[in-house]
């Protein structure tokens, strides 16, 4: 079965506390006043290039406010994901893995749209502290936070393997995988799923 492996990275983003953007929205309308009455002396003065300069400017502000308020946060709260994690990050290259295990941990628990500590805690745990119970516990918390089933499925395959290979543990694999099958049947690859479980039972079959 080609599962993806928990070695492989997910994404590069970093991980750190949350900090609020109202300082940057009320800059950001501070700075629109100005460009705003250059619009308006453009009008006035019948200034064809500070009319255009005032139209760029506008609309460049406009595509960074729906970036930053509904692309990439949403909520209108809280930093960019891809900004959010960096202080974790930083423990890591500094040596301090354990910690910044304990500081995903947190950011999971505090946080239950956090996908991406999630995505880093399955990384660090695998690869780096060899914690194969904490990747299997992250996999499951990226699973049930990701919204699509493609999403969902890969990480309760990376947990299945998890537990094939590195935990060496076929029951629990067994386990996973029957539960996989029954959450995503319609799933592209649920007939390598089948022929994966099929042959984890033989081989344990044989054991017997």
């Amino acid at each position: 079965m080609a599962m993806p492996s928990p070695l492989t990275p997910l994404r590069s983003e970093g991980a750190g506390k949350r900090k609020k953007e109202t300082d940057a929205r009320t800059a950001m309308r501070r700075m629109l006043l100005p460009f705003a009455l250059v619009t308006v002396l453009g009008f006035v003065l019948g200034s064809t290039p500070l009319v255009m300069v005032g139209a760029i400017v506008w609309a460049g502000w406009f595509i960074y406010y729906v970036l930053l308020t509904r692309v990439l946060d949403p909520r209108g709260e809280d930093t960019p994901y891809v900004n959010q994690h960096s202080e974790i990050q930083a423990m890591v290259m500094r040596g301090q893995k354990e910690r910044a295990a304990q500081a995903y941990r947190e950011a999971i628990t505090a946080d239950p749209t956090d996908v991406l500590a999630c995505e880093q805690l399955v990384q660090l745990a695998a690869r780096e502290l060899k914690d194969y119970e904490l990747a299997v516990w992250a996999c499951r918390e990226a699973e049930r936070r990701h919204a699509l089933p493609g999403k969902k499925l890969t990480f309760g395959m990376m947990a299945a393997e998890l537990y094939r290979d590195q935990l060496g543990d076929p029951r629990r694999a067994v386990v996973e995988l029957s539960r996989l099958l029954s959450t995503y049947p319609d799933a592209p690859n649920a007939a390598a799923l089948k022929e994966e479980l099929e042959l984890i039972k033989s081989h344990l079959f044989e054991a017997t």
